[in-house]
């Protein structure tokens, strides 16, 4: 490596410089000083620095080597590895022939490297709060290496391994035999040593003379804020050692991976969020709270948005890597449709569609169930009436007390044996007093029922409904007996049950609608 300073100060580039910007910067200075056109005492030095950290940042894995690990991160690389992927053409266009000549005379023609050991390659997974703001992860790497106890000698405490006498240390045997005019030489590996030249006597026994163990060794990756999803960063010279000795070591490539988040989903810089709101908020408009990768923020939904809506937020997102500010938060607007409704919600919906139905027919001359020929919808007091139900249900809360008081009355006299109401009389004259516990528990039931139909309960609208069917069924088995008092209870329950089966009750009274 040629620069002990900063690239990015020797291109007199910041260092969240897009590639066009370092492009221009390595022309420009590129030109300056050419050592053959300029006129600086220093020009073919400079030369040298400037192509060297243009061939860094101008890499994208290069560069992220490089702003992770500074010049840790591309330790062992060579003059062609730095520069060697420059396209001389698409920089300098007619005059790339000569830079490229240029280039070979200053560093020199590509050398053949030694045999290198095997890279390690691993997945980092990272938070957004790292890719936001950048930060330091610990990696531990587990590998052979030399052996501690014979430092990778293979042979046991005070010995030490000795040439080969079959192969003089060359871990080769040459048989030379004459076929004919040839003489035709083969080169196998000497079975005494297996290749190695050399013959161990004592074996290590930690490493069984291999000369290797396992070793484990954490290192630090640092993660550059923006980096991208997928992109490698290089940690020169902690992977697997060399096959040979002397030989360099491998590289370790961890491949960026983002953790998932709840709050969001990454696309890039830009961020997305499901950001829920009632029906309600969409027609109205409203202020929602949404998170941002450190805090909340309050952003305003303006009234009439649509279901699958974007609202885009501007720098809210994750910082862009290699150029300037941040991507977006982008909110997908989702409608919270309500799956129950209470009585007064349901009465206000009702209204609301009866309003937009109305609306919808003005041009037509008609107007729907509910809203009277004023175009006026009714008010939230008037409420909406079934229109079978008109004059009828006001009273069926009325009846529903009724008919569970007489059931509670009759129910009573059959169990005790006193015949207070006549409809206690049949029951016990029948010895039925079994059914009297029943009439009695549908009777105190039915009480209940009715003082929250009273009050708009939807449960007790059905459990009154049922009580009633009950009931009815129940008389018809004493029609024979007693026609007359059955067939007036079978009567009042089917008017109960017609009243329940409408939208009516004491909270909706008729409107004034005129005719």
């Amino acid at each position: 490596m040629t620069v002990s300073g900063d690239y990015y100060e020797v291109l007199g580039v910041p260092r969240d410089s897009d590639t066009k910007t370092i492009k221009d910067a390595f022309r420009q200075l590129a030109r300056r000083y050419h050592p053959d056109t300029s006129t600086e005492p220093d020009a073919e030095q400079r030369f040298k620095e400037i192509a060297e950290a243009y061939g860094v940042l101008s890499n994208p894995a290069k560069r992220a080597s490089y702003d992770a690990q500074g010049s840790a991160g591309l330790a062992g690389a060579t003059a062609e590895d730095l520069w060697g992927g420059i396209d001389f053409a698409d920089i300098f266009g007619s005059g790339s022939a000569a830079f490229g000549s240029l280039f070979e005379r200053l560093f020199g023609p590509p050398a053949a490297s030694p045999l290198r050991g095997q890279d390690v390659h691993l997945d980092l997974v990272i938070s957004l709060d790292e890719v936001l703001t950048g930060g330091k992860e610990e990696v531990t790497i587990r590998c052979p290496g030399p052996c501690p106890q014979c430092a990778g000698s293979g042979s046991g405490p005070g010995f030490a391994p000795r040439r080969c006498p079959g192969c003089g240390g060359t871990g080769q045997l040459t048989v030379a035999s004459r076929r004919g005019p040839l003489m035709v030489r083969q080169v196998t590996t000497c079975p005494q040593c297996t290749g190695r030249g050399q013959v161990i006597d004592r074996p290590c026994p930690a490493c069984e003379a291999s000369g290797r163990a396992m070793r484990e060794e954490t290192v630090t990756i640092r993660i550059p804020p923006g980096v991208p999803e997928g992109a490698t960063l290089r940690l020169a010279g902690h992977g697997m050692p060399s096959p040979v000795p002397g030989g360099p070591p491998g590289d370790v490539y961890a491949s960026i991976r983002t953790r998932a988040d709840p709050r969001f989903s990454r696309d890039g810089a830009d961020l997305w969020h499901d950001l829920h709101i009632q029906a309600s908020d969409a027609a109205l408009g409203v202020t929602a709270s949404v998170p941002v990768p450190q805090g909340q923020l309050r952003v305003r939904v303006p009234p009439g948005t649509q279901p699958g809506s974007v609202l885009r937020v501007g720098g809210r997102g994750l910082p862009r890597y290699g150029e300037h500010g941040r991507g977006n938060l982008n909110l997908t607007v989702i409608l919270d449709v309500p799956r129950r409704l209470s009585s007064r919600q349901r009465q206000l919906y009702e209204q609301l569609r009866a309003e937009d139905a109305g609306i919808g027919s003005t041009a037509g001359g008609s107007r729907a169930p509910g809203v009277p020929r004023s175009g006026r919808p009714m008010t939230a007091d008037a409420g909406e009436w079934h229109a079978a139900g008109r004059g009828l249900t006001i009273f069926t809360p009325v009846l529903l007390l009724v008919i569970g008081a007489v059931y509670l009355a009759g129910g009573v006299a059959a169990i005790t044996g006193s015949p207070i109401l006549i409809v206690g009389a049949h029951y016990l004259s029948g010895g039925l007093r079994a059914w009297g516990w029943v009439m009695a528990i549908l009777g105190a039931v039915q009480l209940l029922a009715a003082a929250g139909v009273w009050a708009g309960n939807q449960l007790a609208r059905w459990l009154a409904g049922a009580v009633a069917g009950l009931g009815a069924i129940g008389q018809m088995f004493f029609i024979p007996a007693y026609p007359v008092w059955s067939l007036m209870i079978i009567a009042a329950d089917a008017v109960a049950l017609w009243g329940l089966c409408v939208r009516g009750n004491r909270k909706n009274p008729t409107p004034n609608d005129s005719m």
